[in-house]
């Protein structure tokens, strides 16, 4: 018999202790799952899994058991649940094997803590939903351990899933701020809204704009102000995300391609990753004990506001999270139709009726770039909602365009300015191999906005020639 199969067979005590306070502390867990070393090996693995599955009693977790994985036994998932008043549940998650020289304090025995003190203070209340607790195995590999945990449920259950919310690297000083990460990722069906071998099966999919808003309501409820995607330049970040696929991969990607809404929660973003990340100096020291007690309190309220629904709302993949608040498609629509409504109202024609030849030729000088920037931004702003922002600032500096050519060529640069910021970003994201592959967003969207920033350059350079022009005589 193998260390792992005696451990799960006899549940025998684990060497390090699990926390005695009557108080469940996320900080104890983690540290103490830390202090065991890295959770690699098949010793290693069977000293944490002996050491989670007493924390998980403690916690107040009910049918407490280790899963090993159908056909690959040496992957063992650890589950217990909450019973609350409904069939449905949602799905509380870490993953606590780490890779092989590091112990794993911060990637993810915080996450283990923190999600383990959330079960135990979301207890102490009536739940709608069943909350099922995951810690998940095999992570670092490759997502094993979620990808066959969601594989072996059934299509039914999924349906039943309204949501996951997966607890990734957190607790570490100096991090810039909590951050919801919603990249992309490539569904593989097998539910039933997307089928396996369906058509929809293999697109790309995005947590839906709901799941960000509550999560994004549930921190500010107790102070703790989420970003999305980055915690420093949040738009930037997602508009990377959806261009490229990020080399990041979480136990929430695993729920999200089989049909569950799923986020990750962590205190590492896009650009800013944990400097101790994969590495040995990955302590229990450098946990932060009441950083980990606020993601505890944020976590909490997190999903007690998810608890209050009565099922998923309407899906909606097409939006950006700024400013506080999550923009879904609609917003983006109607706050582009507006800046596009001044630009019409600012750039109505001149008199044409009794006009000369002259004349007409004239006012079609001066109009024709104004019009074929309002249309290529009208365009930009139905067809390609989200990469549209980074027209606006252009769009509302044509409402005032200079005269002097310096002063143009300035106003030309502004405009494409927050393209630049983009490409920027994308370029630090490549060089630190946070993004690749090839592109994975849609042609018609960028070339509808290069096209858009053409025509606004040839709209402000031409400006004053245009004005001239327009003068009879």
């Amino acid at each position: 018999m193998t260390i792992l199969a005696a451990v799960l067979h006899a549940a025998v005590p684990a060497r390090a202790a699990a926390p005695t306070s009557e108080a469940f502390s996320a900080y104890e867990t983690a540290s103490g799952l830390a202090n065991l070393g890295p959770r690699s090996a098949e010793e290693e693995q069977a000293r944490g899994v002996a050491f989670l599955l007493e924390a998980m009693r403690r916690a107040g977790l009910q049918g407490v058991r280790a899963v090993p994985l159908a056909g690959q036994p040496s992957v063992v998932n650890l589950e217990g649940e909450l019973p609350g008043q409904l069939g449905d549940e949602i799905v509380l998650s870490a993953h606590y094997d780490t890779v092989a020289r590091s112990p794993g304090a911060g990637d993810d025995a915080s996450g283990c803590g923190v999600v383990l003190a959330a079960a135990a203070d979301l207890r102490r209340t009536p739940l709608r939903h069943t909350i099922r607790v995951v810690l998940f195995d095999s992570e670092e590999p490759g997502l094993f351990g979620s990808r066959g945990w969601v594989a072996a449920r059934s299509p039914e259950w999924r349906a039943r899933v309204l949501a996951g919310l997966n607890v990734e690297m957190v607790g570490w000083a100096g991090s810039a701020g909590p951050t919801i990460h919603t990249f992309p990722v490539h569904s593989t069906g097998g539910g039933p809204s997307v089928p396996a071998g369906s058509e929809a099966a293999g697109k790309r999919v995005l947590a839906p704009a709901w799941l960000v808003h509550f999560v994004q309501r549930g921190g500010e409820a107790v102070g703790w102000r989420f970003s999305v995607a980055d915690n420093r330049f949040p738009l930037l970040a997602q508009l990377v995300s959806r261009a490229f696929d990020a080399r990041f991969a979480a136990d929430a990607d695993s729920l999200l391609e089989r049909g569950i809404p799923a986020v990750t929660l962590s205190d590492s973003s896009l650009l800013l990753l944990d400097p101790a990340y994969h590495r040995p100096a990955d302590v229990a020291g450098r946990l932060d004990a009441a950083r980990l007690d606020r993601w505890v309190q944020a976590v909490t309220a997190s999903v007690r506001r998810l608890d209050g629904l009565a099922g998923r709302p309407l899906a909606e993949d097409r939006y950006l999270a700024a400013f506080g608040r999550v923009w879904a498609r609609r917003d983006l629509l109607w706050t582009g139709f507006l800046v596009w409504a001044l630009l019409v109202f600012r750039g109505l024609p001149g008199r044409w009726r009794g006009a000369s030849i002259e004349e007409h030729g004239r006012q079609q000088r001066r109009y024709l770039p104004g019009f074929a920037f309002r249309l290529l931004l009208l365009l930009a702003i139905f067809l390609a909602p989200v990469f549209a922002v980074l027209l606006l600032p252009a769009a509302l500096l044509s409402l005032f365009p200079p005269r002097r050519a310096v002063a143009r060529a300035a106003w030309i640069l502004l405009g494409a300015l927050p393209l630049l910021a983009f490409l920027a970003a994308l370029a630090f994201a490549f060089a630190g191999d946070l993004v690749g592959g090839g592109y994975q967003g849609g042609w018609l969207e960028a070339g509808l906005v290069l096209a858009t920033l053409l025509a606004y350059a040839v709209l402000i350079a031409r400006h004053r020639e245009a004005e001239v022009a327009a003068k009879p005589g």
